[in-house]
């Protein structure tokens, strides 16, 4: 995804969402590590990232009301899905990163590098 695409949909979250979605962009971006198979792109209006493999969609962001959403598509299946993730249904899961509290940059790179692990074993 361009730049111009992230810029142009953080640009319309407030002020506090906007600094924790670009925060949550470059601890996702840290986690795929320059990873060929990881791509940038927008889904449903919203930034996301996919995997070259089978069920590609891996997570996305969306602003919300005072938070924002980290959004695992395939959240039920990741490791620390209980213990880190909310959600219930059969397959996504989301983290909502609250931007008046620390920013969990550790937990987000570990659920995304679990992300990248799972969506590479189910490769070709």
């Amino acid at each position: 995804m361009s730049e111009s695409k992230f810029d142009q949909y953080f640009g319309d979250l407030d002020e506090a969402e906007r600094a924790v979605a670009y925060l949550i962009r470059d601890a996702v971006r840290d986690a795929v590590g320059g990873n060929p198979k990881i791509s940038e792109t927008t889904k449903w209006s919203y930034p996301a990232w996919v995997h070259a493999g089978k069920r590609g969609n891996m997570c996305s962001i969306m602003g919300a009301n005072g938070y924002v959403r980290l959004q695992f598509f395939r959240g039920a299946e990741l490791p620390e899905a209980e213990a880190r993730l909310e959600g219930t249904g059969k397959g996504m899961r989301h983290l909502k990163v609250w931007c008046d509290r620390e920013f969990p940059a550790k937990a987000i790179q570990g659920l995304v590098a679990d992300a990248v692990v799972l969506h590479a074993s189910q490769d070709g």
